[in-house]
C-alpha cells in the first residue's frame, strides 16, 4: 500500500472513533432570538395591505417592547449570487418602512412580482441583465421584508400572487378562477402526556419525558393547486405542516417535526431539574410560507 492510500485509511479510521460535538441545539433559547415574520393575509397581490407581525424572544420571554427598522427589499438577486437574497437587501438597497412597532400595516410592493416574481425585472445602466425568479416547489413567489431589532437582523417572506407562467390560455384562466390564496396555519391547544397518562400544563414532573401534542385547528392543511408546466395540468396538493420547538429550558428530542397527519403534530419534551414556570414556544409553518406562532406556559413541578 502506498503512503497516500496508508494516509487516507488511517484519517477516515480515526473519524470513526470521533463523536462529534454538534453544539447547542436550535431549539434552545440562550439569547434574543426572532421566532418568526408573520404576514397578515399569508398571500398577497402586489400593491396590497398586508399586517406584517414580528415575534421575538429571549430566554425570559417574549420580547413584547422594542423598536423594529422595517425595510422592503427592492433588489432582485443576481444570478450569480446563490443566496436567497441580494446581499444589497442586508446593505444599502432596501425601502424603509415609517412605522417601527412590532406590528404594522403597509402595502405590499406594486412592483413585486417583476423584481421576485415571474416577470421580467428591470435593468438598470451598465448592471448586469436579470432573468424571472423560478417559483418555489409550491409555485410561490416570495417580496422579501427585511427587519433589525436588539442588534439582529432577519429577513422574511410575503407570498405574492403573481400570473401563471407557461401555462396555455385555458389552464391560465383555470387557475384565476379556482386557485385559493394561502391562508396562516392555526394551532389551538398544546396536549401533554407521560407515559400514556395526561398531565396538565400546571403539573408537569420534574426531570421527566414528555410527549407533546399541538393540536391544529380543522382544514389547517389545505390543498391548493399546483401547475405542472410539462403535463400542462393543474394539480390539488396537500400541504406539508412543520413545527420548531423552542424554549429556555429543558431539552427536546428534535427541533423541528413534521405533521404526521392533519390533526396534531408532535415531539417530546425532557422537564428541566428545577421547579417553576417555563415557557415553550412553538412556530407553526406552511409550505407556503404560511406561519403561526404559540406561547405555552408549564408549570414543573418536583415529584
Amino acid at each position: 500500500m502506498n503512503t497516500p492510500k496508508r494516509l487516507i485509511l488511517s484519517i477516515a479510521g480515526l473519524c470513526l472513533g470521533c463523536v462529534p460535538d454538534l453544539g447547542v441545539p436550535s431549539s434552545l433559547i440562550q439569547s434574543p432570538r426572532v421566532l418568526a415574520v408573520r404576514s397578515e393575509p399569508a398571500e398577497a397581490t402586489p400593491g396590497e395591505t398586508v399586517r406584517l407581525m414580528l415575534y421575538a424572544a429571549d430566554p425570559a420571554g417574549p420580547v413584547v417592547a422594542a423598536t423594529v427598522d422595517w425595510a422592503w427589499c427592492s433588489a432582485p438577486k443576481p444570478p450569480v449570487e446563490s443566496n436567497v437574497i441580494s446581499e444589497r437587501c442586508l446593505s444599502d438597497l432596501a425601502t424603509p418602512l415609517p412605522s417601527h412597532e412590532l406590528s404594522i400595516i403597509t402595502q405590499v410592493p406594486s412592483d413585486a412580482c417583476a423584481l421576485f416574481g415571474p416577470e421580467l425585472p428591470p435593468q438598470g445602466p451598465g448592471e448586469p441583465a436579470l432573468r424571472p425568479r423560478d417559483p418555489d416547489r409550491t409555485g410561490g413567489y416570495y417580496q422579501p421584508v427585511r427587519a433589525r431589532l436588539l442588534g439582529l437582523t432577519t429577513i422574511g417572506g410575503v407570498r405574492i400572487r403573481c400570473g401563471l407562467v407557461g401555462a396555455a390560455p385555458a389552464i391560465a384562466a383555470r387557475f384565476r378562477s379556482e386557485y385559493v390564496p394561502n391562508r396562516n396555519p392555526e394551532a389551538t391547544v398544546l396536549g401533554i402526556s407521560v407515559d400514556n397518562v395526561v398531565v396538565t400544563p400546571g403539573s408537569i414532573p420534574a426531570r421527566r419525558e414528555l410527549t407533546l401534542h399541538l393540536h391544529l385547528l380543522p382544514q389547517t392543511v389545505e390543498r391548493f393547486l399546483l401547475f405542472d408546466s410539462v403535463q400542462q395540468s393543474l394539480q390539488s396538493t396537500p400541504e406539508t405542516l412543520r413545527v420548531s420547538w423552542l424554549s429556555a429550558q429543558g431539552q427536546f428530542r428534535i427541533s423541528t417535526t413534521t405533521a404526521s397527519d392533519e390533526s396534531q403534530v408532535q415531539n417530546h419534551w425532557i422537564a428541566p431539574d428545577n421547579a417553576g414556570p417555563v415557557l415553550l414556544w412553538t412556530v407553526l409553518r406552511d409550505d407556503r410560507g404560511g406561519v403561526s406562532v404559540l406561547s405555552h406556559v408549564l408549570q414543573v413541578e418536583d415529584q
